[in-house]
């Protein structure tokens, strides 16, 4: 009886992965399809391949594809293999590894009808936080986190709602910032970095809300990426006056994906704000609606 228990449970562990290579095959297949059609400037039916996050069967798609220097462009867009395949809520899934402007990138791939049919995302960074991700396909397995990004679910959050993680920050200065110190202020997160001009166009407007909020109990705080100490005070404050107080971070230690990102946590250390590109204003107005509490 044992055995013929093995033996079931063997004949079930084949019959599985045959199913799962099967289903990785026509999904590679689709892939090339996809593939040649955007190498033969076939844009019409490229799209028709594309996952709705990507703007699939879209005409805005077809407009940004159709410009000149992308027609003009004849590098090659090669699928390689299925790096990892699930199969999630009846969702078919699969991570497919490509060859994109001479460079290597990621595809995921989803199938709603049991492997048949599959959309792709356009090529897109092997080089992404996996939250990037999960925020366009929220269905997405986890577990290709492992493939894609090793720090998933280990770098810190600012979740709308709940409280931050301390921290323990040093400016520029030498001058040190900690969530302990700061308990009952309004504390502004402002993630930048010197080479994003939209970062930097709006200095002048955050400097003057610093000289308005002067006085109250509101402590302006600039987290810096890709912008070394030495240059932000020897090359880039000459130039572009910035009254937060700079802190030189490690991004790649945060869920922050998109600059100029602002946070805005509250007098009880809880995040009420964390925007892509917020307005001044709306940053004012949140300020002064959190004094009043």
């Amino acid at each position: 009886m044992r055995k013929i228990k093995t033996l079931v449970i063997f004949l079930f562990i084949v019959a599985t992965v045959s199913s799962q290579k099967s289903f990785e095959k026509i999904a590679l297949a689709q892939a090339k399809e996809m593939a040649n059609y955007y190498n033969n400037q076939n844009y019409n039916k490229y799209i028709n391949f594309l996952l709705p996050t990507d703007w699939g069967k879209s005409s805005k798609t077809l407009e940004v594809l159709l410009k000149p220097s992308t027609v003009k462009d004849t590098v090659s867009f090669k699928i390689i293999r299925v790096l990892k395949s699930a199969i999630t809520k009846k969702e078919y899934q699969a991570l497919i590894l490509c060859k994109f402007q001479n460079i290597d990138r990621y595809i995921f791939a989803l199938s709603k009808n049991g492997g048949k049919n599959w959309l792709f995302t356009h090529p897109i960074t092997t080089k992404l936080y996996f939250n990037s991700v999960i925020d366009k396909i929220p269905s997405l397995d986890t577990s290709f986190s492992n493939i894609v990004d090793t720090k998933y679910g280990k770098r810190i959050n600012y979740t709308k709602g709940e409280k931050i993680t301390p921290f323990k920050f040093a400016d520029i200065q030498g001058k040190s910032l900690s969530s302990d110190s700061l308990k009952g202020k309004v504390i502004v997160l402002n993630f930048w970095s010197i080479s994003c001009g939209p970062c930097i166009g709006e200095m002048p407007e955050l400097n003057k809300l610093v000289a308005k909020m002067r006085g109250k109990d509101v402590v302006f705080i600039a987290p810096a990426v890709l912008s070394p100490k030495e240059v932000i005070i020897n090359k880039f404050l000459p130039k572009h006056p910035f009254d937060f107080q700079i802190v030189p971070i490690d991004l790649d230690d945060y869920n922050v994906y998109n600059l100029p990102t602002f946070v805005i946590i509250d007098k009880n250390s809880k995040v009420v704000e964390n925007s892509f590109r917020l307005f001044i204003a709306e940053i004012e107005q949140k300020i002064n609606e959190l004094l009043k509490q």
